[in-house]
């Protein structure tokens, strides 16, 4: 398993609840390579630390807040 830290300017307060489900797959997200960029197009970032087996998300281990003063 491996966790990874996934960047979205969407808040899911219930991602511990329902990973597969939550709208940050549907909607924006970055990869920690594609950091500086979220940074330039968005204010706030929710980090979400995620450990994947593969492909699939398993577990959330850790939501943190990141604001940007562009």
């Amino acid at each position: 398993m491996e966790i990874v830290k996934v960047y979205s300017p969407i808040e899911d307060t219930e991602i511990r609840n329902n990973l597969e489900g939550s709208p940050i797959w549907k909607g924006l997200r970055y990869h920690a390579d594609e950091l500086e960029v979220a940074k330039q197009k968005h204010t706030v970032l929710y980090e979400y630390s995620i450990k994947f087996n593969g492909l699939q998300p398993m577990q959330v281990t850790n939501v943190k807040k990141m604001e940007n003063n562009k």
